[in-house]
């Protein structure tokens, strides 16, 4: 898995909204960095980087490279599963035969045709507005983890799901195609 993009958030300690976030932060779990611009000037400076008008835009959250300026509630959490879908619990649909991730709203898939203790990895399938920044790698591995830890044989027919086991030290030689 790649690592967590780092999250920053330029904000003052006397300002409620940049408490407001921090909290949001810590409620997820999230490792961050608070950068109060109004006490560290270095800090200031970068922020002012971020925009064209040189101001002091606070407060604003960057995971990664995304820069989010007074984000709501609800776009912070879209944008942080979108950027790390590593935290997203993967769900075993068994009435349906597939696994899910839930990201921003939209769900990605691995279906699958089960044969007494074995798997075969049929398809996979990210919404188009997920697509080109990870989600499907994340999805999938997922997906080996959550079929081993059930005990069952992984065998990948879907050519994504192919190349992504075959380009996986851990997963190669742990789930056939």
């Amino acid at each position: 898995m790649k690592p967590f993009p780092e999250i920053k958030l330029y904000g003052a300690n006397g300002c409620h909204k940049s408490q407001y976030y921090a909290l949001l932060l810590q409620e997820k779990g999230l490792d961050f960095k608070f950068l109060d611009v109004e006490t560290n000037q270095d800090h200031a400076n970068e922020l002012r980087e971020l925009y064209t008008n040189g101001k002091l835009n606070y407060p604003t959250i960057t995971i990664g490279a995304k820069k989010l300026r007074n984000p709501t509630k609800e776009e912070l959490s879209k944008w942080i599963d979108k950027l790390i879908p590593e935290r997203i619990p993967l769900v075993h649909d068994i009435d349906n035969a597939r696994f899910t991730l839930l990201v921003a709203g939209e769900l990605a898939k691995v279906t699958y045709r089960l044969e007494g203790n074995t798997m075969y990895l049929t398809h996979s399938e990210v919404p188009y507005t997920l697509r080109g920044i990870g989600i499907g790698k994340v999805l999938v591995e997922k997906t080996f983890e959550k079929l081993k830890e059930e005990g069952y044989d992984g065998v990948a027919i879907c050519s994504f799901i192919k190349a992504t086991a075959q380009r996986s030290q851990k997963w190669k030689e742990n789930i056939s195609y």
